[in-house]
Order: C-alpha cells, then structure tokens, then sequence
C-alpha cells in the first residue's frame, strides 16, 4: 500500500492486490486509515451528510474510488471496450484503460472498472458493484469465448 499527504487530496491511500477478494483489499484500506487518524495531531475535515472534504471535487463524499484491474479478452477482441461498458453501464461503473481516464484498455484485453459515484453512495455499496460488475463481466467474457 502507498500513502500519500498534501496532493490532490488531503489524504490519498492506494492499496493493491492480485486476485478476486475485494474484502481483503478494502480490511487493510480500513486499517491504514484507522492507523492515520490515530496519529496525534492530524484531523481531516468531514461531514457527517457529504463524508471527507478534500480538495479534489471529483472525490468529495466517500473519498474513496476503488477499481479493479479484470482481463476480458474475448469481450475485448474488437479493440475497443464498447461490450464491457455495456454491461458496466447500468450498475453505474466506469470502464477505462488501465492508465486511468482516456487510456487504452491493456493490450491483452485488461481494462480498469470502477464506479462513477463519490457522493451519496456508501463504501460498502461500492464494493458491492464492483463485485457484481466483476461477475458480469466474466459471465459475458465466458460466453464470448464460446462463440
């Protein structure tokens, strides 16, 4: 995991992890930012409606934008993410490249998934599209090889 203070936000912690098991990944996200706000002398600015202000408008409620890294190369084979959006679509996830923001999606068929929503939407829900976002997508992408 990575930590950062002072950038785009008052408090950026990246966690990363290969395989399916978004729990473990958002357990040690927990336990990093327990460990922060227990430092004497740090406080961050939150409401209790809105949740974490920083100062990346695009983050304000929730703070947190957890994505997934998932290898959909027969929904891919066109060289565009146009199916994988599709079913992403209307859980309200983003698709992109792995780059971030107007990438291209990985050569092998990698894109990143994560959900548009900040505000208004809780962490637990968050995980909840992901995981159901996921398991579309490798639905679609088993399907797509049978053809």
């Amino acid at each position: 995991c990575i930590i950062w203070f002072g950038e785009e936000d008052q408090l950026r912690i990246m966690c990363m992890k290969k395989g399916t098991r978004l729990d473990e990944v958002f357990t040690t996200l927990k336990d990093l930012l327990d460990t922060v706000e227990s430092i004497d002398g740090i406080k961050f600015a939150k409401s209790q409606r809105y949740g974490y202000v920083t100062s990346c408008p695009s983050n304000l409620g929730t703070g947190m934008r957890a994505s997934v890294h998932i290898k959909v190369p027969n929904l891919t084979a066109d060289g565009t993410d146009k199916k994988a959006k599709e079913i992403c679509g209307p859980l309200g996830l983003s698709v992109r490249g792995t780059g971030g923001e107007h990438t291209p999606i990985g050569a092998d068929g990698t894109i990143d998934v994560s959900p548009r929503a900040r505000l208004f939407i809780k962490e637990r829900d968050i995980v909840a599209k992901l995981y159901q976002g996921i398991e579309d997508l490798m639905k679609a992408e088993k399907a797509a090889g049978k053809k």
